[in-house]
């Protein structure tokens, strides 16, 4: 068979799918799968770092004065650049890990890569894998836009990407111990993988303790620098064990940090016997185009970086005004205002 034709067999899946979102979609929505699609067929590591460039240009952004790289880290993007990974430490401290468990223990997940049910934390479904909050909850969870923020972490994060970035994800997801199904999005993510975002890094914070049996995060050391393939697909743990020789796994306790690029395989490993929660925060030049953003009201926003925040967080709308109530101040009848031409 024709290589054009084994290819196209093998997405046939997918253009399909992609042709019923076209035919149904809004003029906007196209759009946003035509630049999806589009940046997918660019594979080459030097075509989209010329890309990039040309965007950071033409987009005039650049490291802003706010927000310098940090002087002396004992992990420099250096260190991100040659491996993909870049383990922080903790940047979380237990008290403040403390707090935003407790803010989250009524608060509603929903599983939304599997069944799609609504639930709380005492109250997990048995064939729930995922947990993912809403935005809303996620953007009034204590300590958590702060970090996002922290002028240490935006200065790391711009000098690996070589501008000041946009939050493009914000996730707080609870990973329980139950075997993900077959063929699942929950088994997809759970399984070694690439994302797709052009350009971007991943602030990953564990918010419980994390050990091998609790579901760590595994990466494989260097697979960032590898060509990006067309086709997206899980790898299996066989196939990853074959290639490479430097796979990590990463435990610590609550508050551990670490970046990685979202490029090179990774998964984050079904949990054997506790439940993990895990804040992702991505950082990237553009939004991811699969998604329609909705940034929430916050009465912090003013606080934080807009170009950053932008996608995320808006600031709250003020109140509106009174209705004006006419007062008699004295004897001489009240009188209609003067029209304005």
């Amino acid at each position: 068979m024709p290589v054009a034709w084994r290819l196209a067999f093998s997405h046939s899946g997918v253009i399909m799918q992609t042709y019923a979102s076209f035919r149904r979609g809004s003029a906007a929505t196209r759009l946003r799968l035509a630049l999806y699609y589009l940046h997918r067929i660019v594979t080459s590591r030097t075509l989209r770092h010329i890309g990039h460039r040309v965007l950071v240009a033409a987009l005039r952004v650049h490291r802003g004065a706010a927000h310098p790289p940090a002087q002396g880290a004992r992990h420099p993007a250096a260190g991100l650049r040659a491996a993909g990974c870049l383990r922080l430490g903790p940047l979380l401290s237990r008290a403040q890990c403390d707090d935003m468990l407790r803010y989250l223990d009524d608060k509603v997940m929903v599983d939304a890569r599997g069944s799609g049910r609504r639930f709380r934390l005492g109250e997990v479904p048995q064939e729930a894998s995922l947990g993912d909050y809403p935005l809303e909850t996620i953007v009034a969870c204590p300590h958590l836009l702060q970090i996002a923020n922290d002028p240490a972490v935006i200065g790391l994060v711009s000098d690996y990407l070589g501008f000041t970035p946009t939050i493009v994800s914000l996730g707080l997801r609870w990973s329980f111990p139950q075997a993900a199904r077959a063929g699942t999005a929950a088994d997809t993510v759970q399984r070694f993988h690439r994302d797709s975002e052009p350009g971007s890094t991943k602030l990953l914070i564990y918010l419980t303790d994390v050990d091998s049996d609790c579901g760590p995060h595994v990466y494989v050391e260097g697979s960032h620098r590898e060509r990006m393939p067309m086709r997206l697909r899980p790898y299996a743990d066989a196939e990853v064990a074959r290639k490479y020789a430097s796979v990590t796994s990463i435990e610590g306790e609550a508050g551990t940090g670490f970046l990685i690029d979202t490029k090179g395989i990774h998964k984050g490993a079904a949990p054997l016997r506790k439940p993990r929660l895990l804040l992702g925060i991505q950082y990237a030049l553009l939004p991811c185009f699969l998604y329609e953003y909705a940034p929430v009201q916050c009465r912090q926003a003013g606080q934080f970086d807009r170009h950053i925040n932008r996608l995320m967080i808006t600031e709250e709308a003020a109140p509106a005004p009174a209705p004006a109530v006419a007062t008699q101040t004295s004897d001489e009848p009240l009188r209609e205002p003067t029209p304005v031409a």
